[in-house]
């Protein structure tokens, strides 16, 4: 049970899943994540960006690691894998997407300081953009050139994202934006955001928004971090007064805000559902050599089960994508299950550690357990997801929601 490694990411070109084909462009990947990278003697804890306590100073220096990782790849046709090659990708598959983040999981490499942008907004960008905003603003983003941040929540608007405030007002071939956003991820070290806010005031709430992608050096856009008390400050505030947005830079429709922030939506949890998949190989190696209970042992064989499902949960949905369909609501069960795994993973890992994880030595088991709440609450808490699993895989009935039939200023308070 406490061998090296699970076996869905043991490194090399032998996967029980994999098809000849797969196994080929594994062995690829393999031979040149050796030439270019260090390979990792135990497995690593990858903790996300989103979560982990950086100090300013780590920040600025992980997203220099991590810019400089994605160039590499970049250069050497290793990015963006199933992105097209009109955006700088590679014109491959999803499925080949998945071997080589499985490979790299296994070297030292920058875990995903640049993930909102490379994982969650470009795919939602490549969906909607008009095709020369498309193949102007992709290829920037997947070189590590360009950092993009998400700017959707709103002080008052988080899990009830469609109640948010933010304003956009037409003017000649212009918008003129004027609201808040928080809990912006990166936004200080951010190049671009990808703007949600309401068009119109009288359409449905749902309904009355836009989707924008914005230069966050633009006249009136102010960031301020929100410091935590680890000293971290990895969220902001962004304020914006009177920001001015070409029309050119509008993603899809007016009106589309709402599918284009689902389709971000989608592709997040999808991402989430394959990081920190090596978490349990870490527990694995705190607890081999230990003299562990029978209810240690009984415990991490739950967890490990339940890795193993997830997993193949994810794969089950990655198979649906490799047909050509985007990402369901299928990947709700996996932001939903997977986060709370992950805690449990990591709260194990530090008890079993015992009085020596009282004191910080910077390793990553810290920074997660300190960090799940926020990738737990981050992109839908769990009643959302709950919610969205009842209505859209299960079929219940849905809750009563005045507020869906009804123009977003006659929104009832509830």
């Amino acid at each position: 049970m406490l061998s090296r490694g699970c076996w869905w990411l043991s490194s090399g070109p032998v996967q029980p899943h994999d098809s000849p084909a797969e196994a080929a462009f594994r062995a690829e990947a393999a031979a040149w994540l050796d030439a270019n990278a260090t390979r990792l003697t135990d497995p690593a804890v990858v903790v996300s960006s989103i979560v982990a306590e950086w100090t300013p100073d780590e920040e600025a220096e992980q997203l220099e690691i991590a810019r400089k990782w994605q160039r590499t790849k970049f250069d050497a046709g290793w990015a963006g894998i199933h992105w097209s090659a009109d955006h700088g990708g590679r014109s491959g598959t999803p499925i080949e997407a998945l071997i080589f983040r499985q490979e790299e999981l296994h070297y030292d490499v920058p875990a995903d300081a640049l993930v909102v942008g490379l994982d969650w907004l470009g795919p939602a960008v490549a969906d909607f953009a008009a095709p020369q905003l498309a193949t102007e603003a992709l290829p920037a983003l997947l070189s590590g050139d360009s950092v993009w941040c998400q700017l959707f929540s709103e002080p008052a608007a988080g899990s009830d994202l469609a109640g948010l405030e933010t304003r956009a007002a037409a003017d000649g071939d212009e918008w003129v934006i004027n609201g808040q956003k928080t809990w912006t991820t990166l936004a200080h070290l951010a190049d671009r955001g990808l703007l949600i806010a309401r068009h119109d005031s009288e359409a449905t709430k749902h309904r009355g928004l836009t989707a924008f992608l914005v230069d966050m050096d633009s006249p009136g856009v102010t960031v301020n971090p929100v410091r935590q008390m680890t000293g971290a400050a990895n969220f902001n505030e962004v304020f914006l007064d009177d920001v001015r947005i070409p029309d050119s830079r509008r993603l899809g429709e007016i009106g589309d805000g709402w599918r284009v922030a689902l389709t971000a939506f989608a592709h997040e949890r999808f991402s989430d559902s394959f990081s920190n998949t090596d978490a349990i190989d870490a527990l694995a190696g705190v607890l081999r050599g230990r003299e562990l209970t029978a209810s240690q042992r009984d415990r991490f064989a739950a967890l490990y089960a339940r890795s193993q499902a997830l997993r193949y949960t994810g794969l089950r949905l990655l198979t649906d994508i490799s047909k050509g369909n985007e990402p369901g609501a299928e990947g709700s069960v996996l932001k939903l299950a997977g986060p709370q795994l992950l805690s449990e993973i990591f709260e194990m890992g530090l008890e079993i550690q015992g009085p020596a994880a009282a004191v910080d030595t910077g390793d990553d088991w810290h920074a997660g357990f300190l960090g799940i709440p926020g990738l737990i609450v981050g992109g839908g808490t769990p009643p959302i997801q709950r919610n969205i699993i009842g209505e859209r895989i299960l079929g219940l009935p849905p809750d009563v929601r005045v507020d869906k039939g009804l123009p977003h200023r006659q929104v009832p308070n509830r």
